[in-house]
């Protein structure tokens, strides 16, 4: 059995269990889905006191449109693409993103005497967020849907609501901004 599938159905299951006004269902679906979305949300709108409050109007509207479902896409693409909506609709009402402001997130969370093999991937994980950072939000939505998340470009375009073409482009030149950025970090004096 592909446990993908299986996801899958068991997505499909708790929206239709959702449209009639399933509690439990959806706190299935929120459960489930929590990390994905931090993760995506943090890498797309960079300010963590909106992170939650995203995920809450994400998880609010699926409650309210579970039955515009179509089945059209995954119930995960579905549920990104909101997602990517209501991250974009986030960073509109605030006018601007504070870049500085998940950097001390994971440090909060380290407890002393953290190994060394947590430690290196916490300064991995650190890194790789820096170097995101000089993307756009398109941009870095385009590489969290893709590398993070496990999307086809056809995905993301419905997530993101665009032309697949528009989904290439934006990560060819994400690529190029961080292959740049990359060659400057490794070797800052030119």
């Amino acid at each position: 059995m592909n446990p993908h599938n299986s996801q899958c159905n068991l997505d499909v299951a708790l929206i239709s269990r959702i449209c009639n006004a399933d509690e439990s269902a959806l706190e299935s679906l929120y459960h489930d889905y929590y990390a994905r979305l931090y993760r995506f949300i943090g890498r797309t709108v960079w300010c963590d006191d909106l992170i939650d409050e995203v995920i809450n109007d994400v998880m609010y509207t699926v409650w309210e449109k579970a039955a515009t479902y179509n089945h059209q896409c995954q119930v995960s693409t579905w549920i990104f693409g909101i997602a990517y909506n209501k991250a974009r609709q986030a960073l509109r009402n605030v006018g601007h993103f504070n870049e500085d402001s998940l950097n001390g997130m994971a440090i909060d969370n380290l407890e002393f005497g953290v190994a060394d093999a947590g430690l290196a991937q916490l300064e991995t994980r650190e890194w790789l967020d820096d170097m995101l950072k000089v993307l756009s939000p398109d941009q870095r939505a385009v590489v969290e849907l893709t590398y993070f998340q496990g999307l086809h470009y056809s995905e993301i375009a419905l997530v993101m609501d665009c032309p697949e073409n528009t989904v290439k482009t934006r990560m060819h030149y994400a690529r190029k901004i961080l292959a740049t950025h990359l060659q400057h970090h490794e070797n800052p004096s030119g």
